[in-house]
């Protein structure tokens, strides 16, 4: 196909082809009139040339190609998400500088500032709210150049508010979550890089010396005087359900709620995130591994919290769906995790739709979810 430059298209001409934005993705049928308002949002798009076997002309052309009947592009709706996860993006990218400066001014200055954290997370709290499908799509942000537990806090912090959001805590207390939660790696700064960036497993020594980042945290804070909610649960994030995690082993109640919050959110933060010894877990595998600790490793009604808003196919997840078409998960349903809202953006052969409507598979008996497939959708 001939590549025809954006910039040199005329509104109110017509293709003898069908026009495409890339190899399979149609734009236009020969029977449908370029508009300024195409062009508008193809520039928005930042497409620079389309494609066609056919000659910009000025009067339509009856086609008689299958592939190009009743097809149109939904380009609002594409636009519009797009810029509500570049918003989103843009938000948590400055989110990681904010928590990089923090812990910046912790090592150089032995300084923890409670007021502009609080401040921080209540913006998390309103970017949740109103981002949270977008948000929540953490393993396809786009992260350069930051220190792992600077990612690892962030991505923890945004998590423990939506979970404490569907647990529906007060807006105080989810300020004292997500402080908690943005510090519960706060103690691993005092300890060599080379302990929690390890390749090799740990000798029982550096085991130890692992173990005791949340005693150093817990003591960070109480120093810095933060309440002592926060305090005890950088203190206890990594004890398990069953009372075989650590620092004091505890078990069921006795671990604090946000705790038990952070513990399953940072698990998730960190299954997805490429780590040296090995690479980032989907989001579909990263809750089968976490419900097979249900009850052990986590409390259930936390876990269910999580599932709640990241559904047991997270937002952006790929999808086969029953029919043989493919899609990704754009939302979750809270009432059935297993039925998430796909947008629908291949057929069955990876041929790439133009119109990408989104189905509601709980609703929709011939889009029921298969399977989790790889990213990109192309191939079975």
């Amino acid at each position: 196909m001939k590549a025809f430059p954006v910039s040199d298209l005329q509104a109110g001409r017509y293709f003898t082809k069908a026009v495409y934005l890339d190899d399979k993705y149609i734009l236009l049928t020969p029977e449908t009139q370029l508009t300024d308002s195409l062009l508008e949002r193809l520039r928005a798009w930042e497409y620079a040339t389309v494609l066609s076997d056919g000659e910009s002309v000025t009067n339509p052309v009856l086609s008689s190609d299958d592939d190009g009947a009743s097809v149109s592009l939904s380009v609002d709706q594409d636009v519009k998400e797009q810029t509500l996860f570049h918003e989103a993006e843009t938000f948590f990218n400055e989110l990681l500088g904010f928590v990089e400066r923090i812990f910046t001014d912790f090592v150089t200055k032995g300084e923890v500032a409670q007021r502009p954290i609080g401040e921080q997370v209540k913006q998390i709290i309103d970017m949740t709210r109103s981002h949270r499908r977008y948000l929540l799509r953490l393993g396809e942000m786009t992260v350069k150049d930051k220190n792992y537990i600077v990612n690892h806090s962030t991505k923890t912090a945004v998590v423990s508010i939506a979970i404490g959001t569907t647990l529906r805590l007060p807006s105080h207390k989810l300020i004292e979550l997500g402080t908690a939660a943005m510090l519960h790696e706060i103690g691993m700064i005092r300890l060599p890089p080379q302990l929690y960036m390890s390749q090799k497993q740990l000798s029982g020594k550096e085991r130890q010396a692992i173990a005791a980042h949340t005693v150093l945290g817990f003591k960070i804070l109480k120093q810095e005087s933060f309440p002592v909610s926060v305090s005890l649960a950088v203190l206890e994030c990594r004890e398990n359900h069953d009372g075989t995690g650590y620092p004091r082993k505890l078990a069921g109640d006795k671990i604090s709620l946000y705790a038990k919050i952070i513990r399953v959110a940072g698990s998730f933060a960190a299954m997805i995130s490429e780590r040296p010894f090995r690479a980032a877990l989907e989001g579909h595998a990263a809750i089968l591994e976490m419900l097979q600790q249900s009850g052990k490793h986590y409390d259930e009604s936390v876990l269910k919290a999580l599932i709640a808003n990241v559904s047991l196919y997270p937002i952006g997840t790929y999808v086969q769906l029953s029919n043989g078409t493919r899609g990704m998960v754009v939302d979750t349903n809270v009432d059935n995790p297993r039925a998430p809202k796909v947008r629908v953006i291949a057929g069955p052969q990876g041929e790439r739709y133009a119109e990408q409507p989104v189905v509601d598979t709980g609703i929709d008996t011939t889009h029921t979810v298969v399977r989790a497939i790889a990213s990109p959708v192309a191939k079975n």
